[in-house]
């Protein structure tokens, strides 16, 4: 009013009429064009207008919404929990159980390494072990090993005798075998034998081998499962072979010849272990689409004498990594090849058998092998920790080779992908692929594909990584 703020008063100035405010005549009002402000209250509530973020509207609204779409997607999840497409993990593994499948689990890598030593071990003089001749021609000695004889006496018709050694007896292992054609002691009478033996070095189960590596990361651990003693082996070399099973399982205990060479508390009198073949029994637990596949593999294999029906009875069997069936291999009806990578020879024929219809002949091969080595020189960034460079393209190369299925070529770009995949590498100077295959010499592949015939598969054996820095 008159151009400065103005708080006007009710029933003076103005008043309510109704719905309606009224300036009293009498009274002031506000400069003529200008606005003024009005607060006032009203009995019906108004709707919801302040719906920005962060209003307290707002917030409860998108926090039930929160909850709502939780709830569905739960529910979703049950749903989808009920059906062998759809369901995962443990739900699934509940589906398939009413098939009476389970999970097949990751089984341990098993294998056999050689446990020796370089020098003999110490020799031990036993004179005099008494022995009852009862008419039996073989008497095993109790200190083993034996090296060497050095007299065997006893009496021959009452008379103390001296028996000679390769007309009389001859000593077979760690035993003294008497010659029906030589002098033989008195029956019942008691006769010595002296001899040298060899210390008794004994490989006792659960001892730790391990592979060497410069990254305690990748070092593999396996232990033995059965006592064994070391023998004297026809070349001269003191060795024995024992049986060996990684000490966590899956693929990870898969390793190649020569790997294994570490023996962190080594047994008295053991100087070296390594392995002189391939370790590659290890598998890792089934995964949800493998596990599926063969659920709705086992509905198929009901109806039986099917291709299908027989590769699901082998893929059943523990240890089978791949299969290839070929109907009327060359034409020939009622015959059907079927090469399988794995499991025992028996549990697979007999699941063939098991499976087959009359009438038709199952050929159960084996498939052809081509080793595969890789030699890579990578290129890294300054200052890139090189051990695990090389570490990590090795692990990704066998991988990917160790999952080729029977018939499944190597393709270069692939593998080179495989090699790039990890940050670490910038560059790849050198991807070579090495291939032998029995009977063949072996070829070198550099840019090209690796063709595998339909029943062969390729096995990686040796990765050889080497890095440089970046000019």
């Amino acid at each position: 009013m008159r151009g400065a703020r103005h708080v006007f008063v009710t029933e003076r100035d103005y008043r309510q009429s109704g719905d309606m405010l009224e300036w009293v005549l009498t009274g002031e009002r506000p400069d003529g064009s200008t606005s003024f402000l009005v607060n006032y209250t009203f009995d019906e509530p108004s709707g919801i207008t302040d719906v920005n973020p962060g209003s307290v509207v707002r917030t409860i609204v998108e926090a039930v919404a929160r909850e709502i779409n939780f709830l569905y997607e739960e529910l979703d999840q049950v749903y989808n929990a009920g059906f062998v497409d759809t369901a995962n993990g443990k739900s699934l593994e509940m589906v398939v159980s009413l098939l009476g499948i389970e999970r097949t689990p990751p089984q341990n890598a098993t294998g056999n390494v050689f446990f020796g030593r370089a020098s003999q071990p110490e020799e031990i003089n036993v004179d005099n072990e008494v022995h009852l001749f009862d008419g039996n021609l073989s008497y095993e000695l109790k200190t083993q090993p034996v090296s060497r004889l050095l007299a065997v006496k006893g009496t021959v018709s009452a008379e103390p005798n001296e028996f000679k050694e390769g007309s009389d007896f001859s000593l077979e292992e760690n035993s003294i075998r008497w010659l029906p054609t030589g002098k033989l002691p008195d029956k019942n009478s008691s006769f010595t034998v002296s001899y040298i033996a060899h210390q008794r070095i004994l490989v006792p189960s659960g001892v730790t081998i391990t592979t060497s590596s410069r990254d305690p990361k990748r070092v593999r651990g396996f232990m033995t499962t059965e006592d064994r003693v070391l023998r004297k082996q026809r070349d001269g070399r003191w060795e024995v072979e024992v049986p060996i099973r990684a000490v966590h399982p899956g693929r990870q205990g898969n390793v190649p010849a020569g790997a294994i060479q570490v023996m962190p508390k080594p047994p008295l009198g053991l100087e070296y272990v390594i392995n002189n073949q391939d370790i590659s029994t290890g598998t890792d637990a089934e995964t949800d689409e493998q596990l599926r596949a063969r659920a709705k593999k086992a509905l198929e294999a009901a109806g039986k004498a099917t291709l299908v029906s027989i590769e699901s009875a082998i893929r059943r069997i523990e240890g089978v990594k791949s299969i290839l069936i070929q109907d009327r291999p060359d034409n020939v009806a009622g015959v059907i090849r079927v090469v399988v990578d794995g499991g025992e020879d028996k549990e697979v024929q007999r699941a063939i058998d098991d499976t087959r219809s009359a009438g038709i002949f199952v050929e159960f091969a084996r498939p052809k092998k081509a080793s595969i080595d890789i030699k890579v020189t990578g290129i890294v960034p300054p200052g890139t920790n090189r051990a695990s460079a090389q570490a990590g393209v090795e692990d990704r190369i066998r991988s990917y080779l160790s999952k080729q299925e029977i018939g499944e070529d190597i393709v270069y770009r692939r593998l080179m992908a495989k090699v790039l995949e990890g940050n670490e590498i910038y560059d790849v100077e050198e991807l070579s692929i090495i291939v032998s295959r029995e009977g063949e010499p072996a070829a070198t592949v550099v840019g090209e594909n690796v063709l595998m015939s339909r029943d062969e598969r390729s096995q990686v054996r040796n990765v050889n990584v080497s890095v440089k820095e970046r000019e």
